[in-house]
């Protein structure tokens, strides 16, 4: 099996998502991969003296019928984030926002 490309972490932008975990040096896993990257994560990954990220190669889809899957794999996704509070009306526009958010980055 071989290694993902590593780019440098000041390349990394939000939404973008790690092809592997970024571990530290003792080997503990410090994000897991998959992860869609925040502002939060890569602040902490500087504070870490992180340097380098495994990111996936952004592929953007052609075909509706894969965009809206991916589409729908977000929602699902966002909505089992929210299991215990999408019903709360505090919750409501930041679960939708969530939601909208994470779908754009699939254009």
């Amino acid at each position: 099996m071989t290694e993902p490309l590593l780019s440098p972490l000041d390349q990394a932008r939000p939404g973008d998502i790690l092809a592997a975990a970024v571990t530290d040096e003792g080997g503990s896993v410090l994000l897991p991969a998959g992860l869609v990257l925040t502002e939060s994560h890569l602040d902490s990954l500087r504070r870490r003296e992180i340097t380098r990220l495994p990111l996936q190669v952004a592929a953007t889809p052609t075909d509706p019928a894969e965009l809206a899957r991916q589409r729908e794999a977000i929602h699902q996704r966002v909505m089992h984030l929210f299991r215990h509070t999408a019903g709360e009306p505090g919750s409501s526009a930041l679960l939708h926002a969530v939601i909208k958010f994470r779908q754009e980055q699939c254009r």
